[in-house]
């Protein structure tokens, strides 16, 4: 399965529009100029690991 964004109309899709579609469907749409493929978020590995947040230090006032 590829996502690919649809590059003109064709009912019921628009241009634009992105959709995950069956390879060969895929392969067919981009070889006719209809759709063009896009990278899913989910294909992609990071580059680096995410660090952890660490948040500021909790600071109490002192009594006077």
């Amino acid at each position: 399965m590829k996502m690919v964004e649809f590059t003109r109309d064709m009912r019921p899709h628009r241009a634009g529009e992105m959709r995950v579609v069956p390879d060969a469907m895929a392969e067919k749409l981009i070889a006719e100029g209809s759709a063009k493929f896009r990278d899913s978020v989910f294909d992609k590995t990071p580059a680096q690991p995410a660090k952890p947040s660490v948040g500021k230090a909790y600071k109490i006032r002192k009594r006077k």
